[in-house]
């Protein structure tokens, strides 16, 4: 599998890549894939557009490494889109290719080649995504690990609302024992005084 990162696209979608010049920006999306390695252990190549403003530079690209990362200038009047479309059709196994950019214009030209599609979204956030799955892990031991406690508290609480509900019950039987009592003895004294 190997991941074909739209570099613009990416840098654009998140401040985190922001910086003074576009070589700064470029650094910092090549140090984020060197740190975080949203791609897992797949091979990836980052293309960055370079179009030029002659019209007589021949429209192709240029393969360097930056920090051991493989990285595509497009050259002349291509644009990095165009280098992405062409790289996907020129592969002899498309379906091995995921291509990480949120623009559509792409992701219609490749569509019919069988490359995967991936939002910058979604290739950023894979490493935290892996993050969040050992912490979700983490917290669910926690939870285990204090079930004792929360048994032990919540039959507690319910001895001491059993041990109110009969304290009402009581008073309500009073009660009803002793407004039983005054209508028996109302009902008597009545008698008593017809008598």
């Amino acid at each position: 599998m190997e991941y074909l990162v739209d570099g613009y696209n990416v840098i654009r979608f998140s401040e985190m890549f922001s910086a003074s010049s576009l070589e700064l920006q470029r650094n910092k999306l090549i140090d984020f894939i060197l740190r975080y390695n949203p791609q897992g252990k797949n091979k990836i190549t980052v293309v960055f557009d370079c179009k030029s403003s002659n019209p007589y530079e021949p429209d192709s690209w240029t393969t360097t490494t930056i920090k051991g990362i493989k990285t595509i200038f497009s050259e002349g009047q291509k644009s990095a889109d165009d280098v992405i479309v062409e790289y996907v059709e020129n592969s002899y196994k498309p379906y091995n290719i995921v291509v990480v950019t949120n623009d559509k214009g792409i992701y219609r030209r490749i569509g019919g080649n069988g490359a995967k599609k991936m939002s910058v979204a979604e290739f950023i956030y894979n490493r935290a995504k892996e993050e969040k799955t050992i912490n979700n892990v983490i917290r669910m031991k926690q939870k285990d690990d204090f079930s004792a406690i929360s048994r032990e508290l919540s039959d507690l609480w319910l001895k001491e609302d059993n041990k109110e509900e009969k304290n009402q019950k009581q008073k309500k039987n009073k009660n009803k024992n002793s407004e039983m009592e005054f209508d028996i003895t109302a009902e008597l004294s009545d008698l008593w005084l017809k008598e």
